[in-house]
């Protein structure tokens, strides 16, 4: 079967403006994203969205962590439901729910499945239509959808996206960005999302080296590497992520969970940010690809503070630190949810906030700050604070959330004991906050943007709600936002002018 679906690629049947048509009842719900597009190219030009960063992302194997499901009849297959052999009830869930054909399933499970091939298949992918004015094409998945709600319903429930033609660019350089932004077309950034997709799963160190030497070479720039994921990858701690009820057939525990980083992600992270063993720049590693520290642990985030960033910074070398799409943990340091760990549940939250070591305390905040990083922020609801059992709008389950977490970020430094931070402009906070959605991840979107049609909508009420509030205050200031035109500018740079300065500022 999946060689089957590689014919099909080799053909041209699927391409980056093959959109899957909507569930249109979950989209309208802002149920999880496996059942609609969030962010698709589709809903990307629709949605106005013209600066988008694109994550390669090999899916990992610890999703699909069972035995190989094997060719039955129908009738066994029934009987496999039942006793859970040959076909686990786990992988189909699993397949359901993360809109992964079962025979992908059993692909990723078989051995052949290697990260490595996976992302150079997933670049090739990404810039096959680079450039090109294509026309947008409606790919409609499963049989028992055309059968039950029947083919025309389905696409008249998607019809604004039928005669979509627009263009995506990747830049080769600076250069080309710069010129890019200038046009009407999509520039699409190039990033990686987890470093076991170098297959650090296999092999050894030195391959490892290579095929990050091999990156350097592409065409087009990665721009950033979300360094960690969800599972251990061999080079540094990750951060629990999954809610409660994924440890049901999710596994996150284990070496690297929580933990820090290895003797060889010592070596991978310094080869990527081109630098010696002494943090100083070297020429012959050839470009910089930045470090996005989303999933990473605290542990990890502190040692890489500690023993890079820093040390970097006091010798004039700038690394900026990325949090490429989180939420605020309610925490002021990095060792105060290492310390808490242990406490990570559904209902564990701190001043309202998320309290998982995968959202950003003010430490990680100051640092952000300090190097001229950037912040991104998620619009999935528990990662915003939005207890688990409020699924309907309303409540925090609105522009609230969004906006408690971007006040908190700013308040860090705002109220910051740290003196490198007190010796420098606060007010610059508001350049280094963006949108960084996570969507298309699997999340489960803050229920009136459940996706990039509705970033207008988001602007809007984000300048209404800050606005609101800075009106109530005393002296009719917040923040360093003293007027209405104070506040409509610094929604604008967190909607668009944040990203593309940072993209200009660092891009190779």
């Amino acid at each position: 079967m999946y060689l089957k679906k590689k014919k099909h690629l080799r053909q041209g049947t699927y391409h980056p403006w093959t959109i899957l048509a909507d569930n249109k009842n979950k989209r309208d719900r802002a149920r999880m994203a496996s059942a609609y597009g969030q962010c698709d190219l589709v809903k990307l030009w629709n949605g106005n969205v013209r600066l988008t960063f694109n994550s390669l992302y090999p899916i990992e194997k610890g999703f699909f962590k069972s035995q190989v499901i094997k060719k039955q009849n129908p009738l066994k297959m029934l009987s496999a439901l039942i006793t859970d052999e040959g076909l686990p009830i786990r992988d189909i869930f699993q397949s359901l729910f993360m809109q992964v054909p079962l025979p992908m399933v059993n692909y990723i499970q078989s051995g052949q499945y290697d990260y490595w091939k996976i992302l150079n298949e997933e670049y090739q992918f990404a810039i096959s239509k680079n450039g090109i004015s294509t026309q947008s094409k409606i790919y409609i998945p499963g049989g028992v959808r055309r059968i039950f709600k029947g083919k025309r319903k389905v696409i008249q429930e998607n019809e604004e996206f039928l005669n979509i033609k627009g263009i995506y660019q990747i830049p080769s350089d600076r250069t080309e960005l710069k010129a890019l932004l200038l046009e009407d077309k999509i520039v699409m950034i190039l990033t990686i999302e987890g470093m076991h997709a170098l297959g650090t799963d296999a092999g050894n160190l030195t391959d490892w080296k290579k095929r990050v030497d091999e990156i350097k070479k592409w065409e087009y720039p990665v721009f950033f590497i979300t360094f960690a994921h969800h599972f251990n990858n061999g080079l540094c701690g990750h951060a629990h992520s999954f809610p409660d009820i994924s440890t049901k057939i999710l596994d996150q525990k284990g070496s690297g969970f929580n933990g820090k980083f290895t003797k060889a992600g010592w070596v991978i992270i310094r080869k990527l940010l081109a630098l010696d063993t002494n943090n100083d720049t070297d020429p012959s590693e050839g470009y910089r690809i930045l470090i996005d520290v989303k999933h990473m642990s605290a542990n990890s985030r502190l040692e890489y503070y500690k023993h890079i960033v820093m040390p970097c910074f006091e010798k004039g070398t700038i690394i900026p630190v990325i949090a490429s799409h989180c939420g605020y943990s309610g925490r002021k340091t990095l060792n105060e949810l290492i310390d808490h760990t242990d406490k990570e549940s559904d209902d564990y939250f701190s001043n309202g906030f998320y309290a998982w070591n995968i959202n950003v305390c003010n430490e990680d905040i100051e640092m952000i700050f300090l190097t001229e990083g950037l912040l991104g922020i998620s619009l999935d609801q528990r990662i915003l604070g939005v207890p688990a059992k409020q699924k309907t709008a309303g409540g925090k389950n609105t522009i609230d959330c969004i906006w408690s977490t971007i006040r908190a970020a700013v308040k860090a430094i705002y109220t910051s004991s740290n003196p490198q931070v007190n010796l420098l402009d606060k007010t610059k906070i508001w350049d280094h906050i963006t949108l960084g959605s996570d969507f298309g991840g699997y999340i489960d979107p803050v229920n009136p943007y459940p996706d990039a049609l509705e970033y207008k909508d988001l602007k809007l009420d984000l300048i209404e709600i800050i606005e609101k509030e800075r009106i109530s205050t005393q002296h009719n200031q917040l923040f360093g936002l003293t007027n209405t035109q104070d506040v409509k500018s610094a929604v604008q740079k967190i909607c668009y002018d944040n990203a593309k300065a940072f993209v200009l500022k660092w891009y190779p």
